[in-house]
């Protein structure tokens, strides 16, 4: 993934755990959630390239990654999720 930096364009699937995930209350609720994620990633750039830490946390999933690798992974699963989106949309509109 990080070679190519993008998911396999195919189906992923989650753990079971992921079918109790809540759903947010509004449309609203979700701009207002990625405008902060967006801020807190942009704030966090600079300090994880000037940072000498070179720790790892563990992904469900994927092993372990470094601050350095978290962020193109989260936008590469943004991406991932466009891409489920777009799929969908086609889908509904072939019915």
């Amino acid at each position: 993934m990080f070679v190519n930096n993008e998911f396999p364009n195919e189906l992923i699937e989650g753990p079971p755990s992921n079918n109790y995930t809540p759903q947010p209350d509004s449309k609203e609720v979700v701009l207002s959630s990625l405008a902060n994620i967006k801020e807190r990633i942009i704030n966090s750039e600079t300090q994880i390239s000037n940072s000498r830490y070179n720790g790892k946390t563990k992904h469900p999933g994927l092993n372990y990654f470094n601050a350095s690798e978290w962020l193109p992974f989260i936008d590469m699963h943004f991406r991932h999720h466009l891409r489920q989106r777009d799929r969908i949309k086609t889908s509904i509109k072939l019915s």
